[in-house]
């Protein structure tokens, strides 16, 4: 484990490092006997420095969710962060000079209509305090150099977030079984990715009941109007300047993202 004071440290290495566009090295490099709780506790440190910016938390974010995203980062186990206000995108548009080395993921959202909490919370229990699902274009952005880190690294730089592009149709959840939602992903107009909503933790809810779960151990939960996206469903694509980029989930919409210098 390591102290309050490279805690400190490291939250101000990463917040930098995003404000600046300039990678830095891991910080198991540096603190190698870092935990995972040590990297929540830089991630928290690192969100308190966002929020003293201005920044509002919004909702949620699972990462390592799939087998494809794992395999794609060599991570074994799934891990969250959290989504401010400025991560959402105006248009489906982002800037590259926004970012250090961004990649984008095919996501489904879901809008919670109450709060949810408590460690027992199960697939079923996400799925009736959701009121709206929603596809998610995720652009996810390492601060680290080579976008290369191990779990605590990627945990500490808040799971990768970067900003997201959210479709305009809202579904409620209603009968659609997830599991076999078909996931296509266009880049520049030619299919890059297939999947189906089942890629993620068998089923994308159980994805958020296992970030509930995990924070009900931290004396936390999520709020009502929380977004919370829930994982990757295929691997990573990268972003230059001009990609366009199309997400159509089956029954949930479609959603896009432009990418500019």
């Amino acid at each position: 484990m390591i102290g309050p004071v490279a805690i400190a440290e490291a939250a101000r290495r990463l917040h930098l490092a995003r404000l600046e566009r300039r990678p830095t090295s891991m910080l198991t490099e540096r603190w190698p006997d870092m935990t995972q709780s040590d990297a929540y506790a830089v991630q928290d440190a690192g969100l308190r420095l966002r929020t003293a910016n201005g920044e509002r938390i919004c909702g949620a974010k699972l990462g390592f969710t799939s087998a494809a995203m794992r395999a794609a980062l060599g991570v074994d186990s799934p891990n969250f962060g959290w989504l401010t206000d400025t991560m959402l995108l105006n248009n489906g548009v982002a800037s590259m000079s926004d970012f250090i080395h961004p990649k984008a993921e095919p996501e489904i959202g879901f809008v919670l209509g109450r709060p949810l909490s408590g460690a027992g919370v199960s697939a079923q229990d996400v799925i009736a305090a959701t009121e709206f699902l929603v596809p998610v274009i995720e652009i996810v952005d390492s601060r680290y150099e080579a976008f290369r880190f191990l779990a605590p690294d990627n945990t500490a730089d808040n799971s990768s977030s970067g900003a997201v592009a959210l479709g305009c149709t809202l579904t409620r959840p209603g009968s659609i079984d997830l599991r076999t939602v078909g996931v296509v992903m266009s880049v520049d107009g030619r299919i890059a990715h297939t999947a189906a909503g089942a890629a993620v933790a068998a089923h994308p809810a159980n994805s958020v009941a296992w970030l509930v779960r995990s924070l009900a151990r931290r004396g936390k939960g999520l709020g009502r109007g929380n977004l919370v996206i829930a994982g990757g469903l295929t691997g990573p694509t990268d972003l230059a300047a001009g990609s366009r980029l199309t997400l159509e989930i089956d029954r949930l919409g479609t959603t896009s993202l432009r990418m500019v210098e």
